[in-house]
C-alpha cells in the first residue's frame, strides 16, 4: 500500500512539506478536541468543522460538501487517511469544489447514525470510513464506506464502487468518485438538490421507530394510556427466542458472518432462566435451557477465538470470519466492558455455581478467568486515567518494531512462528515451544486465510487463538495436566514481555465519552460485588467510583445556553471539555453506572446523582406523550408524542438533522432500553410511580416495531417483562455489615425478579436465611 511519506515523494515534495491548498479555506482540525480528528490536521485538506458557520460558508459559496466520518481506532480509516487525505491531487480537488468536513463519529453519534442509514439504504451496506457528499444543506447526494486512493494497490483491484448509470463507465478510487459527483452538480445541481432532498424525506420516513405511540398501528388499536400495556406481551419473548434460534450458528457460536459479539444479545439469552416461573411457561423450559446455552456457546468460542488478546487482555470489535479466527483489530473500550457484564451473568448463573451457591464461587469456575482479566484490563494504565476516567479505543494499527515508519494492521498483536519460537524457546525446552505453538495454533506459513489477505498484508502471521485446550494437550504431548498449565502460563508472560519491550502499541483514543465510561462503571461495580469473598486484590468499585467522580467532575457542568438553568452532561473530556453536548445515550448509560454503584456501595449520593441526571434525561431528550395535551401540537418529526427517548435534543444544527429514537440493539443495548431499566429501577428504589409510569411508556413507544421484529429488541423485552409482571420490592435490613450487603447483588440482572431496596437500620439476624427464601 501506498503510504503518506511516498505519496508525498511522488509528487516531488520533501517528507515534512505540506502543499499549499489553493482555496482560501485552511485546515482547521487543530482546532477540534477530538484526537481522531486532530490527526487530520497535517493532512493538505482544508477540514472544517460541522457547525453553523461550515453551513453558512457552504450555502454563501453554493458549493457542496464533502463530510467524513470516521473514527481513530479503524484499520480502514487510517488508510483513507494515508492514501487518499495525504494525496495532493485528492486535497486540491476537494478543497477547490467542496467545503471539507470532518466527523470523529464518537463525537457526533447522531449524524453518524442518519448518514448510516443513507449509506445502508443505497449501498445496502455501511461502516467506516463513512464518506459522503452532500448538498450545502446536508441532503445526500452520494455516500459509501471505503474508496481507495487514487494509485494505490486498492484502487487496482476490479470492482463497481460508483458506476455511472448512463455510460456504464467504473470509478475505482476516491478520486475519480470525487470528481464525477463534482461533475453531477456542476451540470444537474437542481435534480442533484431535487433527488437529495427526495432521499432524506424517504430516509425519515423509514426512520420512525418509536413514533406510532398511541396512535394506531397494523397490529392493533392503541391502548387508552400511553402507560398501559397493548399487545406487547410474554409471547414476544418466545418469538424473540425462535427468531434468534433461526440465526444461531451452532457450529461456531455467534450470529451470521462476520461475527460481533453482540453483548446485548448474549445478556438476553443468559436472563432467561432467572426470570419469573411465568416467562418459563410461555417459552418452556428446554427452550429456555437452549436459549442460555447458545449464549454459553457463543461465549466460549468468543474466549478461544482471535479476537482475544491472548497475550495482554480484552476483546477486538468482530471477526471477518465465522469461526472468530480473524479479528479487526480495533478494541472498543466500552464493548469491553459490555462483554464483562455478559460473561459475568454466564459465570454467576452457570448451573453448577448456583448449586454450589454463592459462597462457593471460585475463581477457578468457568469464565471466571475472563471476568477478572478484563476487569484488570479495564483498570489497567492502557485504559484507565486516575481522576479523568477511561479512554475510548485502542488502534488497529501500529508500528511493528520502533523505529518503523509505516503502520501494519495488527502489528501489536500478529506472530510469526520464527518470532514466536525464539520468544516461547528462550530458557525452555522443545516441547514448551510445541505446546504452546499447538495451543494457540501457531503455524510456520501462518494461519490466516489467504481469502481474508487480498493484498498480502499478513503473509507467515499468526493470529492467536486457542484451538487445543489442556486436556487435549496433556494427551497429545504425553504430561500432565498441570505442567500444560505451567508451559502455556510461562509462553504467555514471555509474549507478553517480549511485545511489552520490542513493539510500539497502539495509539489510544484518549477520549474520556461519557457514556462509555457509564458502561465501566456499570461492569466494575457489578464485578466487585459478585466478587466480595474472593482474594482478588483489589477493589473494583473503588475504581468505579474514581471514574464516577472524574466523569461528573469534568462533564456534568452548568448549562450556559441562554435561558437554560442546572446542569447538563458533556460528550467527553480530553483536555478539556467538549463543547459536544451529550445525547441521550451517555444519560443511560452513565444513570445505569451510578445506579450500579448504588447498589454495590449503599451510598446514597450516587442515587440522588442518577435521579438528578434522569430528570436532565427527560428535559432533554423525552417524547412525552402528556405534551400533545398541553401544547395542543399534532405528532411532527420532531415531535411524535408517542413515549420513549429521542437520541439527540429538539434543537440541532439543522433541520436536515433528523431525530431519531434508538429501540434496536446493535453493538450496545439501545438507549431507549436501557432509560427504561433505568427508570423501573428508580421507580421502584424511590417508591415514586412517576418513573415507573415512564418506563412503561417508553416500552410502548417501540411496540409496532417489537411485535414485528421482537429478536432486534432483545433489551427492550426485558422491560417488557418488567411492565407485565411488575417489579418485586424486598425492603431487608441490617446491612451495615459488608458481607450482608454484598450478598444480594451477584445473580445476573433479571429486574423482574427482583429489585432489592437496602435498608441502613435493623438488625443483621436473619439475611441470610431470607436471602435463601428468596433465592436471590
Amino acid at each position: 500500500m501506498m503510504s503518506a511519506q511516498l505519496q508525498r515523494e511522488k509528487a516531488g515534495l520533501p517528507a515534512e512539506a505540506q502543499p499549499a491548498a489553493t482555496s482560501s479555506l485552511q485546515n482547521r482540525a487543530r482546532e477540534s478536541r477530538s484526537p481522531y480528528v486532530r490527526l487530520h490536521a497535517e493532512t493538505p485538506v482544508a477540514w472544517q468543522p460541522v457547525d453553523e458557520n461550515t453551513l453558512a460558508l457552504a450555502v454563501s459559496q453554493n458549493k457542496p460538501i464533502f463530510m467524513h466520518i470516521g473514527f481513530l481506532a479503524d484499520h480502514l480509516c487510517h488508510l483513507s487517511t494515508q492514501d487518499s487525505f495525504f494525496n495532493p491531487s485528492v486535497a486540491e480537488f476537494l478543497n477547490d469544489n467542496f467545503i471539507p468536513i470532518i466527523v470523529d463519529r464518537e463525537e457526533r453519534p447522531d449524524l453518524d447514525t442518519i448518514y448510516q442509514n443513507y449509506s445502508e439504504a443505497v449501498n445496502a451496506t455501511g461502516g467506516w470510513p463513512l464518506n459522503l457528499f452532500l448538498t450545502p444543506d446536508l441532503y445526500p447526494i452520494f455516500g459509501g464506506t471505503y474508496w481507495p486512493g487514487p494509485g494505490t494497490e486498492h484502487s487496482m483491484v476490479g470492482g463497481s464502487l460508483a458506476p455511472d448509470s448512463v455510460s456504464g463507465e467504473v470509478y475505482n478510487d476516491f478520486l475519480a468518485i470525487a470528481k464525477k459527483i463534482h461533475t453531477f452538480w456542476e451540470e444537474q445541481e437542481q435534480r442533484c438538490r431535487r433527488e437529495a432532498f427526495e432521499m432524506l424525506h424517504k430516509l425519515q420516513d423509514f426512520a420512525q421507530e418509536g413514533t406510532f405511540g398511541d396512535n394506531e398501528t397494523p397490529s392493533a388499536a392503541a391502548p387508552t394510556s400511553a402507560a398501559e400495556p397493548g399487545d406487547l406481551d410474554l409471547d414476544q419473548l418466545d418469538e424473540a427466542v425462535e427468531g434468534i434460534a433461526k440465526m444461531f450458528d451452532s457450529i461456531d457460536g455467534g450470529f451470521g458472518t462476520p461475527k460481533f459479539p453482540n453483548p446485548a444479545r448474549l445478556s438476553f439469552l443468559l436472563r432467561l432462566p432467572h426470570f419469573p416461573q411465568e416467562v418459563r411457561d410461555v417459552i418452556g423450559d428446554k427452550e429456555v435451557e437452549n436459549a442460555a446455552g447458545m449464549a454459553v456457546t457463543t461465549l466460549r468460542k468468543i474466549r478461544d477465538g482471535g479476537i482475544r488478546d491472548h497475550v495482554g487482555a480484552g476483546f477486538m470489535r468482530f471477526s471477518a470470519t465465522s469461526d472468530w479466527s480473524m479479528p479487526h483489530f480495533e478494541k472498543m473500550v466500552g464493548e469491553n466492558a459490555l462483554l464483562l457484564g455478559v460473561y459475568l451473568d454466564a459465570w454467576l448463573g452457570n448451573p453448577e455455581v448456583r448449586k454450589k451457591g454463592w459462597k462457593g464461587l471460585s475463581k477457578k469456575d468457568e469464565f471466571a478467568d475472563v471476568v477478572l482479566e478484563l476487569a484488570d484490563y479495564l483498570i489497567s494504565p492502557a485504559v484507565y486515567r486516575e481522576n479523568y476516567g477511561v479512554i475510548t479505543s485502542e488502534a488497529a494499527d501500529s508500528y511493528y518494531r520502533k523505529g518503523d515508519k509505516q503502520k501494519r494492521e495488527g502489528a501489536y498483536y500478529l506472530w510469526t512462528r520464527k518470532e514466536f519460537d525464539q520468544v516461547v524457546g528462550a530458557d525452555s525446552s522443545d516441547l514448551a515451544i510445541d505446546v504452546a505453538a499447538a495451543h494457540w495454533n501457531v503455524q510456520e506459513d501462518g494461519n490466516i486465510p489467504q481469502d481474508q489477505d487480498p493484498y498480502d498484508e499478513f503473509i507467515n502471521q499468526n493470529v492467536l487463538s486457542v484451538r487445543k485446550d489442556t486436556q487435549e494437550l496433556s494427551k497429545q504431548f504425553g504430561v500432565p495436566v498441570s505442567e500444560v498449565e505451567r508451559i502455556i502460563a510461562v509462553a504467555r508472560g514471555k509474549l507478553r514481555a517480549h511485545r511489552e519491550k520490542e513493539r510500539v502499541a497502539p495509539l489510544r483514543d484518549e477520549k474520556v465519552v461519557a457514556g462509555i465510561n457509564g458502561m465501566v462503571i456499570s461492569a466494575l461495580a457489578r464485578t466487585q460485588a459478585a466478587c466480595y469473598g474472593l482474594d482478588i486484590g483489589k477493589n473494583y468499585s473503588d475504581y468505579a467510583m474514581n471514574i464516577a467522580d472524574s466523569v461528573l467532575k469534568h462533564l456534568w457542568l452548568d448549562d450556559v445556553r441562554p435561558g437554560a438553568k442546572g446542569k447538563v452532561l458533556h460528550r467527553f473530556w480530553h483536555n478539556g471539555t467538549s463543547q459536544t453536548l451529550a445525547f441521550a445515550d451517555d444519560y443511560a448509560f452513565l444513570i445505569e453506572g451510578l445506579l450500579d454503584l448504588y447498589e454495590t456501595r449503599l451510598d446514597e449520593k450516587w442515587l440522588n446523582l442518577a435521579k438528578e441526571l434522569q430528570e436532565t434525561q427527560n428535559r432533554l431528550f423525552y417524547d412525552s406523550p402528556s405534551n400533545k395535551l398541553s401544547a395542543g401540537e399534532s405528532p411532527s418529526p420532531r415531535h411524535a408524542y408517542s413515549g420513549g427517548f429521542y437520541s439527540n435534543e429538539s434543537k440541532t444544527l439543522s433541520d436536515t438533522v433528523l431525530r431519531l429514537k434508538s429501540g434496536m440493539d446493535k453493538s450496545a443495548p439501545s438507549t431507549n432500553a436501557v432509560s427504561a431499566s433505568n427508570l423501573f429501577h428508580l421507580g421502584a428504589i424511590l417508591g415514586e410511580e412517576k418513573y415507573t409510569i415512564q418506563a412503561k411508556e417508553t416500552v410502548n413507544a417501540f411496540e409496532a416495531e417489537i411485535l414485528q421484529y421482537p429478536w432486534l429488541f432483545n433489551s427492550l423485552l426485558t422491560s417488557v417483562v418488567t411492565a407485565r409482571l411488575g417489579v418485586k420490592k424486598v425492603e431487608i435490613g441490617g446491612v451495615d455489615d459488608k458481607e450482608g450487603r454484598m450478598r444480594f447483588y451477584c445473580l445476573p440482572r433479571a429486574e423482574a425478579r427482583a429489585i432489592i431496596v437496602l435498608r441502613k437500620e435493623g438488625e443483621k439476624d436473619g439475611l441470610e436465611k431470607k436471602a435463601e427464601e428468596l433465592q436471590i
